[in-house]
């Protein structure tokens, strides 16, 4: 009789501790599927980021360049015979009437 009970209980432990553990499992797939969704999002945030900085590395390089060309002789000269109509020391301008 007592070989009866410590198998009945003994069943009833294993139960206990079969559904213990298939929460504790489903719990923690759960938690799992959270942080791998939230991971999922923190990694487009980083792309969408990391896009947004070569964007702006390229902009900034565009506006370096044309800082420099502005700064250049080149550019002043071009502006003074464009805008200012300057020449240079014995330059002759033709003017085309046609």
């Amino acid at each position: 009789m007592t070989n009866q009970k410590n198998k009945n209980i003994s069943s009833k432990l294993n139960k206990f501790y079969f559904v213990t553990m298939i929460f504790i499992i489903l719990s923690f797939s759960t938690y799992l599927f959270y942080k791998y969704d939230t991971l999922l999002e923190y990694d487009n945030k980083i792309n969408e980021l990391n896009e947004k900085i070569n964007l702006a590395n390229e902009e900034n390089e565009e506006l370096n360049y044309q800082t420099e060309y502005k700064n250049s002789d080149e550019y002043i000269e071009k502006l003074a015979r464009d805008k200012l109509g300057m020449v240079k020391n014995n330059e002759i301008i033709f003017y085309d009437n046609n």
